[in-house]
């Protein structure tokens, strides 16, 4: 089974290959969403293909994020292609005239919300590493209860942040080169996907380089959030066992 996950402010999504669990905190209770992520036949042949198949990995991630960073995601993707084909040079005049003072209202604003919302953005890293902590376990031993989580790592190779440092390494010859395309950052993407998905099969030297990220995203989880790992984890797992088994007597009745 094909695991992956991410937190969000009041719980943990873990996905496989076929859906998705969110497992949300409500006062007491933990709600649990599902929701399919099976993608097409085309698709799942670019698996293990060199670059291409990072598309399908694109593809996992896209589908597994919530409707507002999606949005978000949009927006971005939207504005900087307007601004390409459309020439948008009023932006650049702009920044041009007032670009020093908009990085400090922005950097001060940036710093106001991380104070007002800094125990929510904890609570965040906590359910990170609650998440890590449920696959690393379940990866180990096959399943997941409270004792074995809590003796499991909160780092885990395969971590977004990992694919963001390899990212960065990687964009930073474009940048020095002044080079400005969205195709160069989209195969530089799909590459930084190949080489996580590679450096994470064995261990090296420099893994605690490039998890240095993972040292502020990543934190030890309390109870609540061990719970709530625990809760979602073993629902994906229960279901996609039930999955796998209504899929092998569809093989069988053909």
């Amino acid at each position: 089974m094909k695991i992956g996950g991410y937190s969000h402010f009041n719980g943990i999504t873990f996905f496989c290959d076929v859906f998705k669990i969110k497992g949300s905190r409500k006062n007491n209770d933990i709600i649990y969403d599902i929701e399919w992520i099976v993608p097409p036949k085309w698709l799942r042949k670019l698996e293990n293909k060199f670059i291409l198949g990072g598309i399908l990995v694109a593809y996992y991630q896209w589908k597994v994020l919530d409707k507002k960073i999606k949005s978000l995601f949009l927006f971005l993707i939207g504005f900087y292609l307007m601004d390409e084909i459309m020439d948008l040079t009023f932006i650049d005049k702009y920044l041009d005239y007032y670009g020093s003072k908009f990085s400090i209202y922005f950097i001060i604003t940036a710093l106001i919300i991380v104070a007002l919302n800094y125990k929510r953005i904890l609570m965040i890293f906590r359910y990170h590493g609650a998440e890590h902590k449920a696959i690393n376990c379940f990866v180990e031993h096959g399943y997941v209860d409270l004792y074995l989580i809590k003796k499991a790592s909160r780092f885990n190779k395969r971590c977004g942040s990992n694919i963001a440092s390899i990212f960065l390494l990687l964009y930073i010859p474009i940048w020095v080169l002044n080079v400005d395309s969205l195709t160069a950052i989209v195969i530089i993407f799909l590459i930084a996907l190949q080489i996580t998905k590679i450096l994470a099969l064995k261990n090296f030297w420099w893994d605690k380089y490039i998890q240095i990220l993972q040292w502020i995203t990543v934190l030890e989880p309390k109870e609540e959030e061990i719970e709530v790992a625990i809760g979602t984890f073993n629902q994906l797992h229960r279901g996609y066992y039930i999955y796998q088994s209504e899929a092998r007597k569809d093989i069988k009745k053909v």
